[in-house]
C-alpha cells in the first residue's frame, strides 16, 4: 500500500489526490475493465513504467508547503485586520474619553466638595446652563426646559456660594437666575441678602422691597431693617424689625439687630432690654457679650455688667469668668474678682493664669491679700510643673 501523506490508497485504486499528481507527472491511469482481455504484446496497452516514488513525494510535499503558506498568509491577514480594528476602536474610545474628561472631573469635584447629595442633580444642568447662556442674548427668556434648568442650576449654586460666604459668586448666580425669570419668587430675597452683606444698601433695599411684595416673611423684614440701618434710616429700620418680632417673637437675630439699633440711637434702657432678650435666646455669642459688657461699662452701668456676667449661662465659661474678674477689678471688688479668677484657673494652666493676672486691669486690686495669695500659689504651681517636666525629660536621657 502506498502512503500519499493525506490518504491511504492501494496501487489498484489511487485516491483522487494521488491521481492528480500522477497526471501532472505525465502518467495516465486506465481503469481496469474486468471484461477486457488485454493483449500483452501490443505496445499501446503496455503499462507505463511507474513514476519514481521520490518524484511523487516531492510533488505532494510541494503542494502541502503551498497550502501551508496559503493558510499562514490568511491567518496573518486575519490577525492584522483584527489588530487594526482593535486599535481603531481603542483610539475612538480614548478620543471620546479625552473630550468628556474635563466636564466629568469638574462635576465630581463639585459633587464631592460643594453640593450636598440631595442637590447634586443640578450638576447635570451645568452644561445646559452654559450652552443656553451662550446661545441667546441676555434678557427675559421663554419658559422652556433649557431655561428652567438654567435657572435651577444658578439658584442652587448661588445658595451654596452664599453658605460659604462667597458673596461675589453668589451674586452672579442669583443675578443670572433673576435675569432668566424675573418673576421667580424667592430669588430676590436671596439676592437682596447678598447685596446687604456686601453693603450695597441701595440695591439691597430695591430687591428686598420687591421680595416683600412677592412673599412677605420675617427674614425679609429683618434684612430690610438692617439695610435701613446701613442707610441710617433708623425709623424705617425699627418699623421693619418690630414687624418681624410681632410675627416671630423668638427671633433671636432680630432682637440683636434692634438692640444695636437702640445702641446707635442712644436709647440705652431699650438697648439693654433687647440685649437681655437676645442673650436669653442665644447665650453663646461670646463676642457680642464682650461688646455688651463694654457698652454697659461705658454707660456707667458696671454693676449691671457684673450681674449680667454672673447669671449668663451657656457661654464660654473661661472667657466669661475672666471677663467677670476684669470687670469686678475695675469696680474695685477684689473678693468677686479673686473668686472669678480662682474658678477660671481650672480651665487654663498656672502659667497662663499668672500671665492673665499680670494684666494692667488688675492693678487696682494687685495689693489685695487674697489676690496676692492666689498669684503666689499659681507661680509656685508653674515653677513646680516646669521643674517636674525638666526632671522627667532629663531622666529619659
Amino acid at each position: 500500500m502506498f502512503e500519499c501523506g493525506l490518504f491511504f490508497c492501494t496501487p489498484g485504486l489511487p485516491c483522487p489526490f494521488c491521481l492528480s499528481f500522477l497526471q501532472q507527472a505525465g502518467f495516465t491511469y486506465m481503469k481496469k475493465n474486468d471484461t477486457d482481455i488485454p493483449d500483452i504484446y501490443r505496445p499501446e496497452v503496455l503499462k507505463p513504467e511507474p513514476a519514481p516514488v521520490q518524484v511523487i513525494t516531492e510533488l505532494i510535499d510541494h503542494e502541502i508547503h503551498k497550502q501551508r503558506i496559503f493558510n499562514i498568509s490568511v491567518g496573518l491577514l486575519t490577525l492584522a485586520m483584527a489588530t487594526s480594528l482593535t486599535i481603531y476602536i481603542m483610539m475612538d474610545y480614548l478620543s471620546v474619553s479625552r473630550q468628556a474628561t474635563p466636564s466629568r472631573e469638574k462635576t465630581t469635584r463639585l459633587a464631592s466638595f460643594i453640593l450636598p447629595e440631595d442637590e447634586q442633580w443640578t450638576l447635570e444642568y451645568q452644561q445646559v446652563a452654559l450652552q443656553a447662556e451662550s446661545s441667546e442674548p441676555s434678557g427675559r427668556k421663554a419658559f422652556s426646559t433649557k431655561w428652567v434648568k438654567n435657572a435651577a442650576y444658578h439658584i442652587i449654586m448661588g445658595e451654596q456660594a452664599l453658605r460659604r460666604n462667597e458673596l461675589s459668586a453668589a451674586q452672579n448666580h442669583f443675578e443670572a437666575a433673576l435675569m432668566t425669570f424675573p418673576a421667580m419668587i424667592g430669588t430676590r430675597s436671596r439676592l437682596g441678602e447678598v447685596y446687604l452683606k456686601r453693603q450695597y444698601f441701595e440695591k439691597a433695599v430695591e430687591q428686598l422691597q420687591k421680595a416683600l411684595e412677592e412673599q412677605p416673611s420675617v427674614d425679609v423684614l429683618n434684612n430690610l431693617g438692617v439695610t435701613y440701618m446701613g442707610l441710617k434710616d433708623y425709623v424705617l429700620a425699627e418699623s421693619h424689625l418690630q414687624q418681624a418680632l410681632r410675627q416671630q417673637p423668638d427671633l433671636a437675630g432680630c432682637y440683636k439687630n434692634i438692640a444695636l439699633l437702640y445702641q446707635k440711637t442712644s436709647r440705652t434702657n431699650e438697648a439693654v432690654a433687647a440685649f437681655n432678650k437676645y442673650f436669653a435666646l442665644d447665650p453663646q455669642d461670646t463676642t457680642l457679650i464682650r461688646n455688651y459688657v463694654a457698652y454697659l461699662n461705658a454707660s456707667g452701668q458696671i454693676r449691671a455688667a457684673i450681674d449680667f456676667l454672673e447669671r449668663i449661662k451657656g457661654a464660654d465659661s473661661q472667657a466669661i469668668l475672666l471677663l467677670l474678674a476684669k470687670t469686678a477689678a475695675q469696680d474695685n471688688d477684689a473678693e468677686r474678682a479673686v473668686r472669678a479668677l480662682r474658678a477660671a484657673s481650672h480651665f487654663i494652666t498656672p502659667r497662663q493664669m499668672t500671665a492673665e493676672m499680670h494684666a494692667a486691669v488688675f492693678d487696682k486690686i494687685a495689693r489685695n491679700e487674697s489676690f496676692e495669695a492666689l498669684l503666689y500659689r499659681l507661680e509656685l504651681a508653674a515653677v513646680s510643673l516646669s521643674t517636674n517636666l525638666d526632671t522627667k525629660g532629663a531622666s529619659e536621657y
